[in-house]
């Protein structure tokens, strides 16, 4: 079973990724996107600024006010704005869940917004969780293409730059 706990760790890591890519993006590329039809870099960091406390407070009310308040307020953030604004969702998305305990989490019957029966728990997961994992990867890949090409996997999974690799002893004996 996964835990509140688990839950709320795995969303720090993801709020702690997305901060840090978001500290890699090129200056002056927050307009890139791959196609005319897809978000912008900003647009995307927007929406993940966002994104999960919207789907938190869906799951845990079955109403879409929160998200509209969310939605409004992301459209005037400029970059800057981005990290505090994950932070306070991370706050958010803890708050949403702060009255239930792992066996209501897991009691809790939902739907989502596809209309799908579940646990509050599954939901979460579901609709707070794998997005933020899913645009995170979406937001890397942005970052590549628009010229971060020294990020890696590193970067994109624990939201920080690889360390160096230390010489081999077999060089270091050589340069002797």
């Amino acid at each position: 079973m996964y835990t509140k706990a688990a839950f709320l760790n795995a969303i720090k890591l993801e709020t702690k990724v997305i901060k840090h890519l978001a500290t890699q993006i090129p200056a002056n590329t927050y307009d890139y996107r791959p196609t005319p039809a897809q978000r912008s870099t900003l647009e995307l960091l927007r929406y993940l600024a966002i994104g999960g406390a919207g789907a938190a407070a869906y799951a845990a009310t079955g109403g879409w006010e929160a998200w509209e308040k969310l939605d409004a307020q992301a459209k005037l953030m400029q970059p800057g704005d981005i990290a505090k604004a994950l932070d306070r969702q991370a706050k958010a998305i803890a708050s949403a869940l702060k009255p239930y305990t792992d066996a209501k989490l897991q009691k809790k019957k939902i739907k989502t917004w596809s209309g799908i029966s579940c646990t509050l728990g599954e939901g979460m997961v579901t609709m707070v969780l794998m997005p933020m994992v899913a645009y995170r990867m979406q937001l890397f890949l942005y970052a590549k293409a628009s010229g971060a090409s020294h990020l890696t996997t590193s970067d994109c999974w624990h939201g920080k730059a690889a360390k160096p690799k230390k010489p081999a002893k077999a060089a270091k004996a050589a340069s002797a």
